[in-house]
């Protein structure tokens, strides 16, 4: 039978229901009050850490080897948060002791839960993808205020020390880089001189450098030659004017002169037809050393500046992490969601007692008027015989009921106020 279809029928349901809707609602109430005051305690202790400019800015940049204060702060959060950080501040505070079930795992997840790394970023500045934080904030939430103090200042010394650890160790680690660098560059800057000098030596009949002074040699020696060879033509054509013994020295000397000479012209056309590939090898070689040269300067350059990185970072001229707020014991709790738990008790409560007075009106199927007769056997009633209830008996039904949810509401303030007292012995 369908109760629901008209407002007047929903009144009517709400008001024959309205004990068992006010019993789950107070009740359910009520528990929610027991659980939200049965919560312990949740303390908030904020720690804060400014990121401060460099004093001194080098060119060290311009190689790409800083590392932005952003990356910087989420390299120094993963390391924070790791498992192997956390665990050894689960065990320096002994957190998390009261129940030795607790495995590590948990422990780490309990803690992690209750710490929070945020950036501090401007707020004008926030859309933009490239903002820089300004700083970091600690915040630790705990059930006692003065581990939740401990812990947020632990992260806060950590924070300085990884910061610190961090910058020195890139500092150091550029500078052996660079020196490492250099050594190697000169060590083959060294090499490919000495084999170059080495070419050089061997081939120095045909260095580019050479050869206008070798093609006029060999213009020369082939004059020489051509004056050798008239003379010895001469020579043969005079016979009659020289003995037989003279004649024959001087051309023997002549023939030495001139095969001389015809050994220098060729070795100098060797030397001009091996030039091309000598000129090739020449270049390439000057070339490699020309690069080698310039690579050393800059590593050289940037070496320099690495070094000079360094000494800033040791005497903290660089961008570094300064403590701007130490976390202090907190006086009071913070709200750990008490009055929404109680809110949402009630709205549960109340959403649970309807559906129980919808419930036990749908298993009690009784046509209470004509109407719903008419709506339902399309009969109109033409006698309608009220409910006779003897006075006395519907009384004491009804002073049982509320005896009963007078008994239930006067015993949940007990269990609260048990509660309490046991909260407050525990605090003490």
């Amino acid at each position: 039978m369908n109760t629901f279809l008209s407002l007047s029928g929903l009144q009517r349901v709400l008001k024959r229901r309205m004990l068992v809707i006010l019993s789950v609602f107070i009740c359910g109430t009520l528990l929610a009050l027991l659980m939200a005051i049965s919560r312990p305690a949740v303390y908030e202790a904020t720690a804060l850490v400014q990121i401060e400019a460099p004093k001194i800015t080098t060119n060290l940049a311009n190689g790409g080897t800083v590392t932005t204060s952003n990356n910087r702060l989420k390299l120094i959060k993963q390391k924070l948060m790791s498992r192997d950080s956390v665990m050894a501040i689960v065990e320096k505070f002994d957190l998390f002791s009261d129940d030795p079930t607790v495995s590590e795992s948990t422990k780490v997840g309990l803690l992690r839960d209750s710490v929070q790394l945020n950036d501090l970023v401007d707020p004008a500045q926030a859309w933009r993808p490239d903002v820089q934080p300004s700083g970091l904030s600690i915040t630790v939430r705990m059930a006692d205020a003065q581990q939740a103090a401990d812990i947020a200042n632990e992260f806060l010394s950590q924070v300085l020390v990884e910061g610190k650890k961090r910058s020195e160790s890139r500092a150091t680690q550029t500078l052996a880089f660079f020196e490492a660098e250099e050594d190697q560059v000169g060590a083959e800057i060294e090499t490919l001189s000495l084999e170059f000098a080495r070419f050089k030596e061997q081939n120095a009949a045909s260095l580019p450098t050479n050869m206008t002074a070798q093609r006029e040699r060999l213009a020369q020696l082939k004059e020489s030659q051509l004056e050798i060879e008239t003379r010895f033509v001469g020579l043969e054509t005079n016979t009659a004017r020289l003995r037989t013994e003279e004649r024959q020295r001087q051309s023997e000397v002549l023939q030495q002169q001139l095969l001389l000479v015809e050994s220098r012209i060729t070795e100098i056309e060797k030397a001009l037809s091996d030039a091309p590939e000598v000129e090739r090898l020449y270049n390439v070689m000057d070339r490699e050393l020309e690069q080698l040269q310039g690579r050393y300067e800059a590593i050289t350059q940037r070496r320099t500046e690495a070094a000079m990185a360094q000494q800033l970072e040791r005497q903290d001229q660089v961008e570094r992490f300064e403590v701007l707020e130490t976390a202090l014991v907190p006086e009071y709790a913070v709200s750990s969601g008490k009055s929404k738990l109680v809110m949402a008790g009630a709205i549960a409560s109340m959403m649970a007692g309807l559906g129980i007075a919808v419930m036990f009106e749908m298993l009690s199927p009784v046509l209470r008027t004509s109407a719903q007769v008419e709506r339902e056997l399309a009969i109109r009633p033409v006698v309608i015989i009220p409910t006779l209830k003897k006075p006395r008996s519907g009384f004491r039904q009804r002073m049982g009921l509320v005896s009963a949810l007078t008994l239930v509401i006067a015993s949940v303030p007990l269990a609260v106020k048990d509660r309490v007292a046991e909260l407050m012995s525990n605090a003490t």
